[in-house]
């Protein structure tokens, strides 16, 4: 081959190879040229639905709260408390039994007669049948008969009933009240019967004693600028020595209401009754036709027994209780 021929050949190849390169930047440029039409009509699209967005209404913006009360913007679900759980039933009539022992005569013992009870026995009579309970007293027992007795009511069909009351007016000891014998029955075994008597099972039990808790003369307080009781103090009796109930019942819906704290006296008046039945009573009376809670009934009982003076001393009820619901105790109307 001559030197023309190679010459001419190199130059062809050459040719062919500019020719190649041109045709790859076309196609290259094409290839972007596509890319650009794309974007931009990507981007027309996309302009096109942030137009549409900005044409929705505006939400209104709620103003910023301290996260102090957020609970107020999400409350807990509360449980629904009905009347029935927040209220001892009382739709029975009658209500249930109201035991009332009554000792008077003391006369075979050193202990004086009590003088005066007649009156707390008939104005608990009076009280509790307008309630309505149906009222049975037991005159002058020995301490066997109260046990005999206790049992007796304990052992009572109580399902038709919605509460069982007892009062006991006596003297007492220690943790006892004392029968006409001047026998000891503990607390204990007053109120022990009912937490075992199934009928009676989640119902009130309430038990008042009028005796004293101890020998102690409960000494009054000076007050600043405080009211003077005007208390006439008449003639009263101590109820003998003592009558501390040690505790209620473990078991629930017992409440024990007594005439004077631990370790002191409790007076009753010769001839008008002892003075926290009869302040029992009147608030009963007052405070159960206006729907008036047995615990708010009791406070103003406490309240003002504790404001009088009786022989130059003072006496403060106390009450306890294991109740697990509010007892309205209803008021039946006399015509």
């Amino acid at each position: 081959m001559d030197e023309t021929e190679t010459v001419s050949n190199n130059k062809k190849t050459s040719q062919a190879t500019k020719n190649g390169q041109e045709k790859g930047k076309a196609s290259d440029e094409l290839k972007r040229k596509k890319a650009v039409r794309r974007n931009s009509q990507g981007a027309k699209e996309n302009l096109h639905k942030c137009v549409q967005k900005t044409n929705l209404p505006k939400r209104k913006r709620e103003p910023l709260q301290s996260t102090r009360n957020i609970s107020d913007h999400y409350p807990k679900k509360k449980h629904a408390v009905t009347k029935q759980e927040e209220f001892y039933s009382m739709s029975h009539s009658p209500l249930g039994y109201c035991l009332i022992i009554n000792n008077y005569n003391f006369g075979s013992t050193s202990l004086g007669n009590r003088k005066g009870t007649e009156k707390d026995k008939d104005d608990l009579t009076r009280v509790f049948k307008k309630k309505p309970f149906k009222v049975e007293v037991r005159d002058d027992l020995q301490a066997k008969d109260i046990r005999n007795v206790i049992k007796e009511f304990a052992e009572r069909d109580h399902s038709q009933m919605d509460a069982f009351v007892c009062c006991v007016l006596s003297h007492g000891e220690k943790g006892s009240v004392l029968g006409i014998d001047g026998n000891q029955v503990p607390i204990c075994e007053l109120t022990q019967p009912f937490a075992e008597c199934h009928t009676l099972a989640c119902k009130p039990k309430l038990f008042f004693i009028q005796a004293c808790q101890g020998s102690e003369a409960q000494q009054g307080v000076w007050m600043a600028d405080g009211h003077e009781s005007t208390t006439e103090e008449g003639t009263f009796e101590e109820d003998s020595h003592t009558a501390a109930f040690q505790s209620i019942p473990k078991s629930a819906d017992f409440l024990i209401g007594i005439a004077s704290v631990e370790h002191c006296r409790s007076y009753r008046h010769v001839k008008n009754g002892s003075i926290f039945i009869q302040e029992l009573c009147k608030q009963l009376e007052d405070g159960c036709p206006r729907n008036k809670d047995i615990n708010s009934i009791l406070t103003k009982v406490n309240r003002a027994v504790s404001t009088q003076i009786f022989q130059r001393f003072k006496q403060m009820p106390e009450v306890r209780y294991t109740l697990t619901k509010t007892l309205v105790l209803p008021m039946k109307q006399v015509s």
